[in-house]
């Protein structure tokens, strides 16, 4: 009898921890965001669920010189992907094949492209506060992104998660340690990894010389 009271302590203790601690996650993108900015996965806590505010959709018509395909997020099927850069970067081919950008426009959207229905639906918005840095899907298929929210102090590490067929997101702020954050000059996640191949008018100069909205 001890023993079985014993086991069933120790399961219930098991299934009260924090899903972050039971989900060893991260995949390989998420991962690599986590990692650049020496973040732990379990460090976020949910602050916030709110109403998804904008219900806009376009229509994709997929094109084969697309620049931005190559930067998509796809789901395992790739039947779907998460878009993070066209509505608000601008990105050139040069003459000798390399891509240049001279920056991004303040406003930043997180797109969901379904192919085969030929749709672009936007799934998160946000102005000058907000930076979409990396994206993924998780095993449930959830759409995670990650990135940073801009406070009177710096950048606070963020993670959104939602679901692509529910209007709710829940926004994850990092807590591991509370009062964390990132100057301007160190968000560089997306020009330094996630588009290390585009060349930013920005990149031959010193931090302070930076573009104001981080790259």
């Amino acid at each position: 009898m001890k023993i079985i009271l014993a086991s069933l302590l120790l399961f219930m203790l098991h299934s009260c921890k924090p899903a972050a601690d039971r989900n060893d996650w991260p995949g390989e993108r998420i991962g690599m965001w986590l990692e650049y900015y020496g973040l732990e996965y379990g460090g976020f806590e949910k602050t916030h669920r709110f109403e998804r505010q904008y219900h806009v959709t376009y229509d994709y018509e997929g094109k084969e010189d697309d620049v931005f395909s190559d930067f998509y997020v796809y789901a395992a099927d790739s039947v779907k992907a998460i878009d993070l850069d066209s509505y608000h970067l601008a990105i050139e081919i040069q003459d000798d094949g390399t891509l240049y950008s001279a920056g991004r426009e303040p406003d930043m959207e997180v797109g969901l492209i379904r192919f085969e229905e030929g749709k672009r639906s936007r799934m998160l918005f946000c102005g000058t506060p907000c930076i979409f840095e990396e994206a993924d899907f998780d095993p449930d298929g959830n759409i995670v992104v990650a990135g940073h929210v801009e406070n009177e102090r710096g950048y606070k590490p963020v993670l959104w998660v939602m679901s692509p067929e529910k209007a709710y997101i829940e926004q994850h702020e990092y807590h591991r340690e509370k009062d964390l954050v990132h100057t301007a000059e160190k968000i560089r996640y997306i020009s330094d990894i996630r588009l290390s191949e585009v060349d930013f008018w920005h990149d031959d100069k010193k931090p302070i010389d930076k573009l104001d909205i981080p790259l």
